[in-house]
């Protein structure tokens, strides 16, 4: 039974089918994946009420809808998704559409997850779903990279980063190939 799916990415931006594209899975002598694609997004924008599980505005439903018809969703394997009604429905449209599984994760521990995609999921193009104060460290979890600066100068790595409430829309694209890290930021549109 398909469940939900994620997914990232303006329809608008054009990307070769072959970059998002399942490679064969191979795992060095450590039992780490040496080859994935994984886009990991944020949900959409939330309904404003005063409780801990709100659904998605009418915008964010809009807007999921826009995702399922991105490009680069047609490659994706197997979708994430936290347990919550807003990131289950940001990928409920592409996982329709493209049929691939959505798996439930916890977001307080992103070790399992990763490990999960690198011994299970390895070689393919997975999706994710997060929180504001989730997704930056599953994208760095993957091996991606924020440099965070202050007056021209650079603040160390494990600055920790969040986004903004009101920050919808990012796609943070990480793809890992025979060893090297290779990264993006894309932006769904209204």
């Amino acid at each position: 039974m398909k469940r939900f799916v994620i997914t990232t990415l303006a329809s608008s931006l054009l990307f070769s089918a072959s970059l998002y594209a399942s490679e064969p899975a191979t795992e060095t002598e450590g039992g780490q994946c040496d080859h994935y694609n994984v886009f990991v997004m944020r949900h959409l924008q939330k309904a404003e009420v005063a409780h801990k599980d709100p659904d998605l505005s009418e915008l964010g439903h809009k807007m999921a809808l826009a995702l399922a018809d991105t490009d680069f969703m047609a490659h994706v394997d197997v979708g994430f998704s936290t347990d919550y009604k807003r990131t289950k429905q940001t990928i409920k449209p592409s996982a329709a559409r493209y049929d691939f599984d959505i798996h439930l994760y916890d977001p307080r521990d992103n070790q399992a997850l990763l490990e999960l995609i690198n011994t299970q999921y390895c070689g393919k193009t997975v999706a994710i779903v997060g929180h504001s104060n989730t997704t930056p460290a599953i994208v760095t979890a993957f091996g991606g990279t924020f440099e965070v600066s202050f007056a021209g100068q650079s603040l160390p790595a494990n600055t920790q980063v969040q986004l903004d409430e009101s920050d919808y829309g990012a796609v943070f694209y990480i793809k890992k190939g025979k060893g090297v890290i290779e990264q993006d930021m894309l932006r769904l549109k209204p």
